[in-house]
């Protein structure tokens, strides 16, 4: 046994490999064959279905980005054109309102104007009115006091002259008051 001992000392004990790590030619070919066979099917039956629905979906999400800018490139040309049409809208308020603004004023200035007019109509018709009535007055005071002078004279003279003389004062004292 000691022999045994020393002799194992001596040399290197020979490596034994894993079966597994072990290349053994029967089972690398039929290993080899069963690859091939397996990459014939998946090229045939797996890969062109998976490629087909892989190049179906690229050109999906493709068309579905084409439509997105369009819609997108859409969308500003639509805000675009509603700040236009806000701005002329907003345009055509704002001259509504200078408009409606610049009516008011010569309305206003109409209406001062008529009211001045029809001012100035009724104080003209008033003393126009006025000037009437005073001459009116005018005229009956002295007819009245014309009367009253006749009377009173021809009560004052009947007792001290006779009648033709009376009629001859009176007719004379009209005429020298009329006007």
């Amino acid at each position: 046994m000691a022999t045994e001992t020393q002799e194992s000392v001596g040399q290197p004990e020979a490596v034994h490999k894993p079966a597994l790590l072990q290349f053994d030619p029967g089972i690398g070919i039929w290993t080899l064959v069963a690859f091939v066979l397996l990459m014939i099917l998946l090229r045939r039956f797996a890969w062109k279905p998976i490629l087909q629905s892989i190049d179906e979906r690229d050109e999906k999400i493709k068309h579905a980005l084409s439509r997105a800018e369009q819609i997108q490139h859409e969308s500003e040309k639509n805000v675009e054109e509603q700040k236009k049409v806000l701005a002329t809208a907003q345009e055509h308020a704002a001259k509504i309102l200078s408009d409606s603004r610049r009516n008011a004023e010569v309305i206003k200035d109409q209406l001062i104007e008529a009211a001045h007019k029809e001012k100035t109509k009724i104080i003209r018709s008033a003393t126009d009115e006025i000037e009437a009535l005073r001459i009116q007055i005018k005229t009956e005071l002295r007819e009245f006091s014309a009367d009253l002078a006749v009377n009173t004279a021809e009560k004052i003279l009947m007792d001290q002259l006779d009648k033709d003389k009376a009629k001859n004062l009176a007719s004379r004292m009209v005429k020298e008051f009329q006007p």
